[in-house]
């Protein structure tokens, strides 16, 4: 075990070998640093993380529903730090009940466009023929068109053109409005 600032074992030397032995590593694996992975291991090393948290500044609000809107905001609508490396990151304030209990109107959601889609995820979708915004739970997309639903069941499915999309960015989380710093 690697000692700590008193030059004292962080726990027991019994311990560490049994850790050792169930994860099937060399005795004395415990007391000494890694920077690699052991070569036959089936660990894998997580990314760097070099900033944990991020502000994101709230530009908008998103009406959940069949008629969503985006509503730009002003800088002074607030901020969360949220965990995410993605630099273009931003945050929606949402309103309606397409997403309950899911995301509950008042809530804020923070989307990151670089961040690859993945179906069963949430999305937000911003259109080029009427400017509605809305977050949804990405079923599908390919070339021609991306296929969304609402949590509530009360309303359904929507597929939408791709040219008809102007923005579809990852939603990387919900947060409740308690979490909203100025």
């Amino acid at each position: 075990m690697l000692p700590n600032a008193n030059n004292q074992r962080a726990f027991g030397e019994a311990i560490a070998r049994d850790f050792e032995k169930k994860l099937r590593l060399p005795s004395g694996w415990f007391d000494t640093p890694h920077d690699e992975v052991m070569p036959g291991s089936d660990f894998e090393l997580g990314p760097e993380i070099t900033k944990p948290f991020q502000r994101t500044k709230i530009v908008g609000t998103a009406q959940l529903g069949p008629d969503g809107y985006w509503d730009a905001l002003a800088e002074a609508d607030g901020w969360l730090d949220v965990p995410t490396n993605d630099p273009d990151a931003y945050s929606l304030r949402v309103k309606g009940e397409s997403m309950a209990p899911a995301i509950r109107s008042g809530w804020v959601v923070w989307c990151e466009p670089n961040h690859a889609l993945i179906p069963g995820e949430y999305v937000m979708v911003r259109r080029r023929s009427n400017q509605e915004c809305m977050v949804k739970e990405l079923l599908y997309e390919n070339t021609e068109e991306v296929s969304l639903m609402a949590v509530n069941d009360g309303y359904g499915r929507i597929t939408i053109p791709r040219d008809d999309i102007e923005q579809i960015h990852y939603v990387g989380g919900i947060v409740p409005p308690s979490k909203i710093r100025y």
